[in-house]
């Protein structure tokens, strides 16, 4: 498959936040960018004109793929899932892959910054859709889905790691298999 320049330029963005190793945390500039996207300025400037314009694009890249690597676990999109298969999915998928440390900073930069926030709404968002359930249903599928995230931070963090997240995903799992007993009982 071809990159596009647009993906190229999001790719370096991408590996820049990875890299980063320094106290003050990530800093991506359009020159840096470009520079890690074998471009000029400008021509990075032609296809994200700003920072705001190449951070919402990161950040919809990044939630893009996040949504990608669920429907590729699950083989259909959210909206063809119950509840309690997609946030299943999430909890396989967030407790297996080899989790990014950009991912994990471009998810947390939108505390920060409000408007990074909504690509992140648009591409989860159905994933973890709980419309029409009853509160003690959503509270345990809430529950897992923090176990998940739990270990999506401290594995990308490296902060606390767990040493083996197979039974925090079997836990978690467990939540979900009790919310769908409770909501189908």
């Amino acid at each position: 498959m071809k990159t596009t320049t647009r993906e190229r330029i999001l790719e370096a963005a991408k590996t820049l936040a990875e890299d980063n190793g320094t106290i003050q945390g990530v800093t991506i500039s359009l020159e840096s960018v470009a520079q890690a996207a074998g471009l000029t300025k400008p021509g990075l400037m032609y296809h994200f004109p700003s920072k705001e314009a190449l951070m919402l694009g990161l950040v919809d890249h990044a939630a893009a793929h996040w949504a990608q690597m669920l429907s590729e676990h699950t083989g259909r999109p959210a909206e063809e899932l119950s509840s309690f298969e997609r946030h299943r999915a999430y909890v396989a998928v967030a407790t297996t892959v080899e989790v990014s440390r950009a991912d994990y900073w471009i998810f947390s930069d939108a505390l920060y910054h409000p408007t990074l926030a909504q690509a992140w709404r648009d591409h989860l968002g159905p994933w973890f859709d709980v419309e029409g359930l009853d509160p003690t249903v959503v509270s345990l599928l809430t529950a897992a889905r923090f176990c998940a995230d739990g270990a999506w931070m401290s594995e990308a963090t490296g902060v606390f790691p767990a040493a083996d997240l197979v039974p925090v995903r079997e836990h978690a799992l467990g939540l979900i298999d009790t919310a769908e007993q409770e909501g189908t009982g």
